[in-house]
């Protein structure tokens, strides 16, 4: 009986900073276009512990069975948690756009997100611009035009008629004052809706030893602000309230600084004072950091408040991945 041996191809894995580092917040989506063509080249996809893993059939010298290099794969990518947006960098998309990471021009990196837009086999075209008149051009994947249309005053997309295949189309926007303008529109139905792509071209390397690519994102970083509303507190001892960072030595990083801001002074991006305290009776004072802080899973611990060498308040909280801000509010009162 023959021995069927399956060999690494590629590793793909996710780093996000706010986890820290290798984590599974983003799914792989194999979509059946993609399973055919890795079929037929005999190789298989397969998600584990937040990786995806690409392996090919091999002979028993180690050859693959079919043909691989210069062979191009498409996955779709979806974020676990509606919170990804909450605690990653913006990625710089317009609305509509999906992301779209390649091996290329370097075969052994990802690069981007660039911006594509996806669709089914029946195209509806919204340009990026919105000059009245404007002439779209649709080319296919060998760069011919197949269509062209011009949109005027009141018109919102195009619709060109029939069903077009699967794969890269590109759309140019022509308004006739300025150089024509293009974007990548990507054909393929079961990932219309998907967040983002990742399109992967084997090369010769790869077979020989497998390659690993790195998903990164960012955290979203944000200033923190700390409203502290004290009821029943003497002008005196509420100039004693402070907020302190007395764990950046234990986490070796930068200490975090804190401005104090009187109600006075704040401004458009701050909480109202009269929201604050809708009674007038209190007082306030906003602790707002020096310095925009990345959030983490695990934020920096150690942040306190303090009068007069007492601590009132041991952790103070954290944004994570389940706040749209860093704004938080902290009630004091004495008896």
């Amino acid at each position: 009986m023959a021995r069927i041996d399956f060999r690494p191809l590629w590793t793909i894995e996710v780093q996000h900073a706010f986890f820290g580092g290798a984590c599974d917040a983003i799914e792989f989506l194999v979509p059946p276009s993609t399973q055919r063509a890795l079929a037929g080249a005999h190789a298989i996809a397969r998600q584990r512990d937040g990786r995806l893993h690409v392996l090919y059939e091999a002979d028993e010298s180690a050859q693959p069975l079919s043909p691989l290099a210069g062979r191009s794969f498409l996955f779709g990518l979806r974020p676990r948690e509606p919170s990804f947006d909450l605690i990653t960098v913006p990625l710089g998309l317009s609305p509509g756009d999906a992301a779209l990471w390649r091996n290329a021009p370097d075969a052994d990196a990802l690069t981007g997100p660039a911006a594509v837009r996806m669709s089914g086999e029946q195209l509806r075209i919204e340009p990026r611009s919105s000059q009245r008149p404007l002439t779209l051009r649709l080319f296919d994947a060998t760069d011919t035009q197949r269509a062209q249309n011009m949109l005027n005053i009141g018109d919102e997309a195009w619709t060109p008629l029939g069903l077009f295949t699967r794969g890269i189309w590109r759309i140019e926007e022509d308004d006739g004052n300025a150089p024509p303008q293009s974007w990548r529109l990507q054909v393929e139905p079961e990932l219309a809706g998907a967040w983002g792509l990742l399109e992967l071209t084997v090369d010769a390397g790869h077979i020989a030893a497998g390659h690993a690519f790195t998903l990164s994102f960012a955290a979203r970083t944000d200033t923190l602000r700390y409203y502290v509303v004290a009821s029943r507190f003497g002008e005196a001892e509420f100039n004693q309230v402070q907020v302190l960072d007395n764990g950046f030595a234990a986490e070796s990083r930068p200490a975090i600084q804190f401005n104090r801001v009187l109600p006075a002074a704040f401004g458009a991006g701050h909480l109202a004072p009269g929201l604050l305290d809708p009674t007038g009776g209190a007082r306030i004072a906003l602790f707002e950091a020096q310095a925009s802080v990345a959030r983490r899973a695990r934020g920096p611990s150690g942040l306190e408040l303090h009068r007069n060498g007492d601590v009132l308040v041991g952790h103070l909280p954290q944004p994570g991945a389940d706040r749209a801000d860093a704004q938080f509010v902290v009630h004091l009162s004495q008896s």
